[in-house]
């Protein structure tokens, strides 16, 4: 927790920037990967039921990776830092990957078989460093930002993956071939060079200013850092005994990545073939190939939509939403209240003008997956590639939303109960501490530089003897890196159920459509919307918890 400076009204602004830049140059990546890498596929000549099981990767690398990565770099002492080595390995990791993507067909040469499991197996190997990069940076944002700074961080950390998705399907929408030719001869070629560049770049800006402190090797760290296995063992167990808010989170995550999943893997793909199906009839001189560039374009666009609307959600919804970690600082706020020039009590009107229009994190996680089911379920009467955009785009709010407030209230209870916890010891008042009563404040005030008492505790994450998992050895608090790789098994789930369904879905209409002489454009937007639709259904079941977890 003292591995950066405390932000104050100078640096806070740097200080964030410098902590989350590396997530957008990550997101650059996924958004390549995710809006991309199924047309990728296909092109190379795999069926759409084999490429929705190379999807596969993502849950495969995220059950195994982020966890055990989380644990291992929890007990690293590495003169680095604890999370630094893993960034940077996998990094390099990530390059190779895209590399090897990108120029599969000159590596290969005319072997089509080998070209596919050249490409799945790059796939799969990326999946996994990207997973050990997201696990490293969201657990050194909650080591390096105090309590009440958490949701600041993650706010930016929300922003700058919008960045890198607006980013992302940019490139994916341009004539980079022609605008950038020396990075590659295909539009694939291009972006992967992009990607590597953009992301060894921000992931050296994140390592040279967020320095860490080196872990000091206790006896009790001994044996987690040498086995993996035992590592992983710790971690599933540790799941019956997480403090109430953060089960909460995963069992909403659970059911809501059931819908994001189709959505960010075939959402590209559902557009592009609408506007094949819209643009084939008598008239059109243009061949197929040419019309499903077209197609690909106009799902670049629609996605590109998507993810500028989230950035712009990114930036605007923290003004609205509060959280329980800030509310010690306003109270100390409103003590000084009377002291305050005139200016100071013009800014306190318009503060308190803010408070009124705010709502809480849960009720703005809630409203965003009930947007997101009407969405999916409005592909029932979407025909248009212009109604696809419109709803595809509606769904950068649910995304904001999604990218910042699960890792919002996680961050919170994590830092929240090490204070407490650190407070409690420093004190001699033993192991126990007592919930603090306090007022709401917008979170978008965190990052103004003027709070006081950043440490203070304000309430318990259960009860006082409550078992917890995983503490840090150096603390005696919750780790960050095993929480939230924990966390992150409640995410990657998700995937293997939308995978083996979305393949059994797309092998079923492929086996019905052998004895038809063509399989349409339409139909197959009909099978991705289909998808879509039980995803939709899902997040439906995902905002009656987060109802739930406002209650």
């Amino acid at each position: 927790m003292d591995s950066l400076p405390r932000p104050t009204a100078t640096s806070g602004l740097a200080q964030y920037l410098a902590l989350t830049v590396a997530l957008g140059g990550l997101q650059f990546v996924w958004s390549v990967e995710t809006g991309f890498g199924s047309l990728y596929l296909l092109s190379l000549g795999m069926k759409k039921s084999h490429v929705s099981l190379v999807w596969l990767a993502g849950p495969l690398s995220g059950l195994v990776t982020q966890p055990l990565v989380g644990i291992l770099s929890d007990n690293c002492t590495a003169k680095l830092g604890r999370r630094r080595p893993y960034i940077i390995g996998s990094t390099v990791a990530v390059v190779l990957c895209l590399i090897v993507i990108g120029w599969t067909r000159e590596l290969t040469g005319s072997w089509p078989a080998l070209t596919i499991w050249l490409a799945v197996i790059a796939f799969y190997a990326m999946d996994f460093a990207i997973n050990c990069i997201q696990a490293s940076m969201r657990a050194l944002i909650v080591d390096s930002l105090p309590t009440s700074r958490q949701d600041a961080g993650t706010a930016w950390a929300s922003r700058m993956i919008g960045a890198g998705n607006v980013a992302g399907y940019l490139m994916g929408f341009l004539d980079l071939v022609r605008l950038l030719p020396f990075l590659g001869s295909t539009h694939m070629q291009v972006l992967t060079s992009i990607a590597s560049l953009l992301l060894v770049t921000t992931v050296a800006i994140t390592c040279y200013f967020s320095p860490e402190i080196p872990l000091a090797r206790s006896p009790a760290q001994s044996g987690v850092g040498g086995s993996s296995l035992r590592a992983l063992g710790t971690i599933f167990t540790s799941i019956r005994s997480l403090p109430v808010a953060i089960k909460d989170v995963c069992r909403i995550q659970l059911f809501s990545w059931i819908g994001w999943f189709p959505f960010l893997f075939y959402g590209t793909t559902y557009v592009a073939h609408l506007y094949v199906a819209t643009h084939t009839g008598a008239g059109s001189t243009d061949s197929s190939a040419d019309l499903m560039e077209r197609g690909t374009r106009a799902g670049s666009l629609a996605m590109f939509a998507y993810a500028a609307s989230s950035l712009g959600f990114s930036v605007i919804l923290p003004v609205f939403a509060y959280s329980s970690a800030s509310r010690s600082a306003l109270r100390q706020r409103r003590y000084r209240a009377g002291t305050l020039s005139t200016l100071g009590q013009l800014r306190q009107v318009l503060r308190k003008t803010q408070r009124a229009a705010s709502i809480s994190l849960s009720k703005m996680w809630m409203i965003s997956l009930a947007v997101f089911s009407v969405a999916m379920l409005l592909t029932f009467v979407v025909s248009t590639v212009r109604g696809a955009t419109w709803l595809i785009a509606a769904c950068g709010f649910c995304w904001a939303v999604t990218i910042w407030v699960p890792f919002s209230i996680i961050g919170e209870t994590i830092s929240e109960f090490n204070s407490s916890e650190r407070s409690m010891r420093d004190e001699g008042r033993g192991d126990g501490y007592f919930p603090v009563d306090s007022a709401d404040i917008p979170m978008e005030e965190l990052a103004t530089g003027e709070q006081e008492g950043d440490d203070q505790p304000e309430y318990g994450f259960g009860g006082r003897n409550e078992d917890v998992p995983q503490r840090s050895s150096n603390t005696g608090g919750l780790s960050a890196g095993t929480i939230l790789g924990i966390h992150n098994v409640f995410i990657v789930v998700p995937q293997f159920i939308t995978a083996l369904a979305s393949s059994l879905i797309f092998a079923f209409f492929e086996h019905a459509n052998d004895s038809k002489s063509e399989n349409s454009d339409s139909q197959q937007a009909h099978e991705i919307a289909l998808v879509l639709r039980l995803g939709g259904i899902s997040s439906v079941v995902a905002a009656y918890y987060a109802w739930k977890l406002g209650h």
